[in-house]
């Protein structure tokens, strides 16, 4: 898997779960303050500290169920 994919599939299931305009907005700020910096690394590092960010606000992804 090359790092383009690899990044694109991360950047879907941040859409998924509903924090990829979070994650481009950090990338953005990171890419203006240090613009010589790795794009791969950035998008992963950000990605991550979006992913673990959701986990631990939706209880490490779990949903709770209301019986009808």
């Amino acid at each position: 898997m090359t790092n383009e994919e690899r990044i694109e599939e991360r950047l879907i299931h941040a859409h998924e779960r509903g924090y990829y305009h979070k994650v481009m907005e950090k990338v953005k700020h990171i890419m203006i303050t240090t613009p010589k910096s790795d794009q791969y690394k950035i998008y992963d590092m950000v990605c991550e500290e979006c992913k673990q960010e959701w986990l631990k606000n939706t209880n490490y992804g779990t949903t709770e169920h209301t019986p009808n």
